[in-house]
């Protein structure tokens, strides 16, 4: 190999050798968290943020750690083909590689163009699946489970609450069946205090008696979301090139160091 090349291949190991690292990392963590979650529980009962301790159940912890483990192998065998095939020269795995780097990409490319060509259809079967999430698994935060965790922090974070408005929350089955009496709305759709993860309502009788003063249930999460999308569009296309960039330099480096191993086999 030429110096050239030598540099790209050295460029691309070190690229992967990171996201090698960082998967482990994620899986292991995943892995302690899925198998060990009775631990992790007793620990956060010590936590000093009461939303830790409030949120910290043993189905939140084990989801989460298959959430975890999910995302660390993916990175982790993507960058392990990288870094492997680059460190061996190995035209096998700098192949596959950059095959599954690009079917990324393309897949990238082609949900972009659907969502800019059907953007209403999108909208309408993303709101109705979100609608169909909170009916089937959003519950009380003593029952909490990774989605309950998830929408209760987009919708404080959001000053917003359910999809719609509030009565999405009149069909969730589990919220209803573990609610306490006269619960109308999740505390997160409350106006909050300070900071908004610690859950702490301005008006304490908001979730029996919601108003457009001590309250957000009129306000739906996915129209703040389209909101906020829109007021952030220039940033989101940056970051969307930013990623772009990366994964093309990736497949670029990967079939020049494929080409050197070729030329060196030959």
């Amino acid at each position: 190999m030429d110096l050239g090349t030598s540099l790209v291949k050295y460029c691309l190991c070190l690229f992967n050798f990171v996201f090698v690292v960082a998967g482990i990392a994620l899986l292991g963590f995943g892995i302690w968290l899925a198998a060990d979650y009775s631990s992790i529980v007793t620990l956060l009962k010590f936590a000093e943020h009461d939303t830790i301790r409030e949120y910290g159940s043993a189905t939140v912890i084990e989801q989460l750690g298959y959430v975890l483990i999910a995302l660390g192998a993916f990175i982790f065998l993507i960058s392990f083909l990288g870094y492997c095939g680059t460190i061996k020269e190995s035209r096998i795995l700098l192949g596959a590689y950059a095959f599954f780097l690009s079917l990324i990409f393309i897949l990238e490319i082609v949900l972009v163009i659907l969502v800019a060509v059907h953007r209403q259809e999108v909208e309408i079967e993303s709101r109705g699946v979100l609608v169909d999430s909170i009916q089937r698994f959003y519950t009380t935060r003593e029952k909490a489970n990774v989605f309950t965790v998830t929408m209760d922090i987009a919708m404080a974070q959001g000053k917003c609450c359910g999809v719609n408005n509030f009565s999405d929350f009149t069909t969730a089955s589990q919220f209803q069946a573990n609610k306490t009496e006269g619960q109308q709305i999740p505390i997160a759709c409350c106006k909050l205090d300070g900071n908004p993860l610690n859950f702490k309502p301005i008006d304490p009788t908001c979730i029996t008696n919601p108003t457009k003063e001590n309250s957000n249930f009129q306000q739906g999460c996915f129209d703040s979301l389209i909101t906020t999308l829109t007021d952030n569009f220039n940033m989101a296309i940056v970051a969307g090139v930013v990623v772009a960039l990366m994964q093309i330099i990736a497949v670029v480096f990967a079939i020049c160091v494929y080409k050197a191993a070729y030329y060196d086999y030959k």
